[in-house]
């Protein structure tokens, strides 16, 4: 009996490898701006992944079988402890697959997550620490509702981070008339129009205010056709004066992401009600002085809400401090520029205040420095390392992750040396306990029979002794069934038998 019928199409997907991968992400266009960088070397771990990781099974790759349409060469796909590759053409010119390793990308991907930190916004200027306010306490999740773009509340427009135009801010001035010329002044009359429309609700809210003043009946509401060239003009002119209120025209209009505080916006804040709206949305972004990120600000490396959790020790019980990280001191201190420390694949500054990492001026409150601060050591195998706590990461305008560390606590550092075998301070001894034994009886003197007959214990003695030794043998015998093990709380033995009747 023959199969069911099968499409052509169908038969291809079943008898085909894989077909499709996805293109590779362009690069950012703020990365283009560092050609030092980009030139610095070809084989260069870029600060973005680009292309898709792909891995395959090791019975797969014993016969080179990647699912692509031809198999891979497995002098170079065995010989590693990381099958993890990234395709760059399926098919070249030469009829060859063209890869490479993608490991760089996909272990510091696990590692960041082995961290366990979560993702925050960059804290505005306005909310510098103070010295009695940790750091910390205004970290503030990529994840809340009010830096998600897609929320439509009007609360929301000024923290989002994905807008239709560019950050004007980073733009080269060919970029910046390239864009005026193809994207700003097609839409110079929509945007007069609009100019006009403002106009017209600000005579109308003026005019509705005199008629309220004076006790007259509330005028028609001016149109954007009422207005007189005159009267725009001379609207024009003010909103160049203001570059606060116009600037927020014009980023409406065009979606651009928000700026810095312009200098001056306090003396040009007086006249309209929409330039408070202005001053708000150019303060309070986030991104105002950094700009926003090319991508999400999660960059899909992380999606912890918050850090406000507590480690639990299997021995020590719930832990202050997270468990501390070793990094590694790739850069020692230039200058005014703080020491460089390798958190986790990604480069992170020296955590900030008085601690082992950076140098104080006054020798009273100076602590002593790590090694390889001052200077690179090279003596150490593998580098000079210290423990730090990272606590949170952001994304910087370049697409870069920023992770920002802090201090740990010596406990910390011990439990952390404990579990990695460095040290051992906690006791796992057996603890015993002794039973002392009974003393002998002290043995009285020699005397003579007349002299005992005299005293009155001849036979009292022998017969004390048997009872002091029997009635402390029954106390033994009930405080060990009592206490008996941890582990069966008195219950694993047996009941003490009762002591033998004394003979009369």
């Amino acid at each position: 009996m023959a199969g069911p019928a099968v499409s052509p199409g169908g038969a291809l997907l079943r008898s085909s490898r894989m077909f499709s991968i996805p293109k590779p992400l362009p690069i950012p266009p703020s990365a283009s701006t560092f050609l030092g960088e980009q030139k610095a070397s070809a084989t260069m771990t870029k600060a973005q992944p680009r292309h898709q990781t792909i891995t395959s099974p090791l019975r797969s790759r014993q016969k080179g079988d990647w699912g692509l349409k031809r198999p891979l060469p497995l002098k170079t796909t065995m010989a590693t402890t990381t099958p993890l590759l990234r395709i760059n053409e399926v098919d070249t010119v030469e009829n060859i697959t063209d890869f490479h390793s993608a490991a760089d990308h996909s272990l510091s991907l696990e590692k960041f997550q082995e961290l366990r930190i979560p993702m925050s916004i960059p804290r505005r200027d306005g909310e510098v620490a103070s010295a009695t306010k940790r750091k910390e306490d205004n970290i503030k999740s990529v994840f809340e509702e009010g830096s998600d773009f897609t929320d439509i509340k009007d609360t929301s427009v000024d923290h989002r981070w994905k807008f239709k135009g560019p950050w004007l801010a980073q733009m080269a001035d060919g970029d910046f008339l390239n864009y005026l010329n193809k994207k700003v002044r097609p839409q110079r009359a929509q945007f007069r129009a609009l100019l006009r429309e403002r106009l017209a609700e600000r005579l109308t809210s003026s005019q509705n205010r005199a008629a309220v003043e004076a006790g007259r009946p509330t005028p028609e509401p001016i149109k954007g056709e009422d207005i007189t060239e005159e009267q725009f003009a001379d609207y024009i002119r003010s909103l160049r004066s203001d570059r606060v209120t116009l600037y927020g025209l014009v980023s409406k209009f065009l979606d651009l992401p928000p700026l810095g505080t312009p200098i001056g916006f306090a003396q040009n804040n007086l006249i309209f009600s929409d330039s408070n709206q202005a001053t708000d949305r150019v303060t309070e972004s986030p991104y105002g002085k950094s700009g926003p990120p090319p991508s999400h600000p999660s960059a899909g490396i992380g999606y912890l809400r918050t850090g406000a959790f507590m480690e639990n020790h299997a021995v020590y019980g719930p832990q202050a401090k997270k468990t501390p990280i070793q990094a590694r001191i790739v850069s020692p201190r230039i200058g005014p520029s703080p020491a460089k420390l390798g958190v986790g694949g990604f480069v992170s500054t020296v955590p900030i205040g008085s601690n082992e990492f950076n140098l104080r001026t006054n020798a009273k409150y100076r602590r002593p420095l790590a090694n390889g601060i001052t200077n690179l050591d090279i003596s150490t195998y593998g580098g000079a390392k210290a423990y730090i706590e990272p606590f949170s990461a952001t994304v910087d305008p370049e697409g870069k992750v920023v992770v920002q560390v802090r201090e740990t606590s010596a406990e910390a550092q011990l439990i952390a040396k404990e579990m990695r075998g460095l040290s051992s301070i906690y006791d796992d001894s057996e603890l015993k306990r002794t039973i002392p034994e009974p003393q002998p009886a002290e043995e009285y003197p020699q005397q003579s029979l007349h002299d005992r007959e005299q005293e009155g214990y001849a036979d009292e003695a022998p017969r004390r002794d048997s009872r002091v030794k029997q009635v402390y043998d029954q106390l033994m015998s009930e405080e060990q069934n009592m206490l008996s093990n941890s582990s069966s709380y008195g219950l694993d033995t047996e009941p003490p038998s009762e002591p033998p009747s004394e003979k009369k």
